[in-house]
C-alpha cells in the first residue's frame, strides 16, 4: 500500500502566488503594484497616527520613533512605486510582436530570405 505524499508547508505557501497570478508575469506585476500601494498607505497611516499621538500624549519619544520608522518605509516605498509605475506604463506602451508562423524552409536561400523581412 502506498503512503500518501504530504506536501511541505513551504511548498504549499509558495504555490499560493501561482494561484493569484496563474503564472502570468503581467498579472504578477499588477498584483505587486497594488500590494506596494497597500504597504505605502499602511505605513502612511502608521506615520500619521504616531505623529498625532506624539503631540497629543505629551511628546512621547516612542511615538516619534515609530513615526520616523513609518516615514522611512514610506520613503523607500515611494521610489519602488514610482519605478513600478514607469515599468507598467512602458509595458502598456510596448507593442507586442506576434510570432510569425513558422515557414517551411527547403533550402538555404529561403532561410536567408526569411531574415530579410
Amino acid at each position: 500500500m502506498k503512503q500518501p505524499v504530504q506536501k511541505s508547508p513551504l511548498s504549499v505557501f509558495f504555490k499560493l502566488g501561482d494561484k493569484v497570478t496563474k503564472g502570468d508575469p503581467i498579472r504578477k506585476m499588477s498584483f505587486d503594484y497594488y500590494m506596494l500601494w497597500i504597504i505605502f498607505l499602511a505605513f502612511g497611516f502608521v506615520f500619521v497616527g504616531n505623529i498625532w499621538h506624539f503631540f497629543t500624549q505629551g511628546y512621547a519619544l516612542a511615538n516619534l520613533g515609530w513615526a520616523l520608522f513609518g516615514l522611512a518605509i514610506m520613503w523607500f516605498q515611494y521610489f519602488n512605486l514610482s519605478n513600478m509605475y514607469k515599468l507598467r506604463e512602458y509595458q502598456k506602451k510596448s507593442v507586442l510582436v506576434e510570432k510569425e508562423e513558422d515557414a517551411e524552409i527547403d533550402d538555404v536561400n529561403k532561410m536567408l530570405k526569411g531574415f530579410q523581412k
